[in-house]
Formats: structure tokens, sequence, C-alpha cells
């Protein structure tokens, strides 16, 4: 009892009050906590909390914004582009979902035409493999996106419009839209082999793409992204790497993009500060190394505070990222 009674006196006087006689010494302190936790609660959603000018206009026009587009930053540094998103489970997947994780509401989501929606093959040094996609496919295409799946996915993940709360459902749409190409992609593994398989339809889509080619990988999906930039045929065929749920790779500042002044690949990170599978510290780190390292390299961040594995591909703002890149 003592011991409480000295906690809730230090915290009494945290917020500026003074020890009162024993007297209603209960109820003061009680008062006093939860004006203490009000105030900063006003303070940190004040004119004082840092500013965020996002989401990023662009090539990529809104669609379905107030839905999608990040909540007010809990933190923002490096001129906005390091951004510490909030997250709430209850509100993100509960609220927003009809099953959670695997159902969104229908508001969520406008469905296409099944006849846009295309499955296709092409071929790599491993054999024939498909995968679905949307838009300009076939030559002058003003973007062209390629999701990369993670362990135990596949061409659908990417394309499904109610998993993972109905994201891919809007980066569809948004690329429709804007004369551009989405596509999702099966691959044979994640070692070699699988990467060869990524990197032939990057080749088969950089001539039919007259403007950024982008590629987004998540979670295991993240070694293709990295040996991206290792390897300089691939990489002069890319324009923006987007890391989600993954790891780092300290060979990146040994490769082409890290050290030429000419081509450096824009490179997106996020990740769930409560991840299982990828600690989020590891690529923060990174994060700042790039920063400090390599002064000007085009890279941001975005932590979804409380965000576990998925909560990336949930939550990310595509329109923000992709027109970021497109305006690099």
């Amino acid at each position: 009892m003592t011991v409480a009674r000295n906690m809730t006196k230090a915290a009494f006087h945290q917020c500026g009050g003074r020890v009162i006689t024993r007297l209603g010494l209960g109820i003061l302190m009680l008062l006093a906590l939860v004006s203490c936790q009000t105030s900063s609660a006003f303070r940190s959603n004040s004119a004082d909390k840092p500013a965020w000018n996002g989401p990023q206009s662009g090539i990529i026009a809104p669609f379905k914004e107030a839905q999608f587009k990040y909540r007010t930053p809990l933190e923002v540094g490096d001129g906005g582009a390091y951004l510490k998103i909030p997250y709430d489970e209850l509100k993100d997947i509960n609220e927003r979902d009809e099953i959670p994780v695997r159902k969104v509401k229908s508001w969520w989501v406008r469905r296409l035409p099944r006849d846009t929606e295309k499955e296709r093959e092409f071929r790599s040094s491993s054999g024939t493999h498909k995968y679905k996609a949307v838009g300009k496919l076939d030559g002058g295409s003003a973007m062209t996106v390629i999701y990369v799946h993670g362990r135990g996915g596949n061409r659908f993940w990417g394309f499904d419009d109610e998993r993972f709360g109905g994201n891919f459902n809007r980066l569809k749409n948004m690329m429709l839209k804007a004369g551009g190409a989405y596509i999702s992609t099966d691959f044979t593994d994640f070692e070699s082999t699988g990467f060869s398989d990524v990197a032939a339809l990057i080749k088969k889509y950089r001539p039919l793409t007259k403007g950024k080619l982008i590629v987004a990988c998540g979670s295991m999906g993240n070694f293709h992204c990295w040996n991206l930039f290792q390897n300089s045929a691939t990489a002069n065929r890319v324009d923006g790497i987007i890391v989600l749920a993954g790891f780092p790779d300290p060979r990146f500042f040994s490769s082409p993009p890290a050290n030429s002044a000419s081509k450096r690949i824009p490179l997106m990170i996020s990740h769930g500060s409560w991840d299982p599978d990828y600690n989020y510290k590891p690529t923060q780190d990174f994060y700042r190394q790039i920063k400090s390292r390599i002064p000007g390299y085009p890279v941001r961040y975005v932590l979804f505070e409380t965000g576990k594995h998925g909560a990336p591909v949930r939550m990310i703002d595509w329109r923000d990222t992709l027109n970021w890149m497109d305006s690099l």
C-alpha cells in the first residue's frame, strides 16, 4: 500500500500538483492522475503534434480516400520520410471486416467487371507461370506494379478483394483508373529459381510500361525484392521497391543503386511494431543506416504502432507510396 501510495504521489507531482493532507488523498490523487492523462492526451493531439502533408498527390488519383489514408501520425521524422501511424486491431480489423482477417465489409471495396481482370502466363528458365492482372497490359502503361507474395501465398493473394481489408481491391481500382497495370504473380520458390521467375516477368513488362515499374514484396517475398538491387540488369528495369513486413539485407550498401548517383531506386519499408514473425527493429535500424550512410537516398519508413505481421499489407496507403515513387 505504501509503495502504491508513493507511486501515486510521484505521478501526481509529474502533473504539477502538490501532496494534499490525508483527508481525501485517494480521491484527489485519482483525479490528478486522470487530469494528467487527459492533459497528455490533449497535448498529443494538439497543434504541437508533428505535421504531415500527405497523402501525396500525383498520377494515382484518390479512391476511397477516407477509408484508406493514414490517420494522423503519432510521430513524424526526417521531413515526413519516417511515419509512425496508429493502428488499432479493434478498429482496423474487427470493425472493418465482416469476418475478421478473411472478409472485409462490402462498402470498403468496389468490384471490377469480371472481364476486366485477366489471368495470363509468362515463361522463365524454370517453365511457365501464371499471374493475375488488371489494366493496360499490352503496352503504354502509365505505371506497372508487380506484387510478390510471401510464404504460403500465390497469385490470388494480391488480387483478393476481401482479404487484407480490401487494400488490394483499392490498388486494382486505382491502377485501372490511372491507365496503369497491376500484376500479382506466381513463382517457383524463394530461392534463385524463384528470383529468375520474377526477373523474367519484370523483363517482359519493362518495354510495355511507359512510366515507372514498381515491385512490392510481402514477408518472405522480400528475398526477391532485395535481390533486385544486386542484379544490375534487373535493377535498371525497376523504378521503385516496396518492402512489406520483411527484413533488411546488408548487401544493399554494396549494390549498384546504393552506389550510383543516377540510378537510385526509391525504397519504401513498412512494418508493424508487434510483428511476431519479423521484428520491426532491424528494418527500422536499417532505414536509419541508409539515411546516415547514403545522404539523399530516396527511402521512407512507415511503422504501424501495435500492428502485427499483416498490418503493412492491410494498411499501406498505396496512393501515397506510388505517387511518391512516381515523383522521383
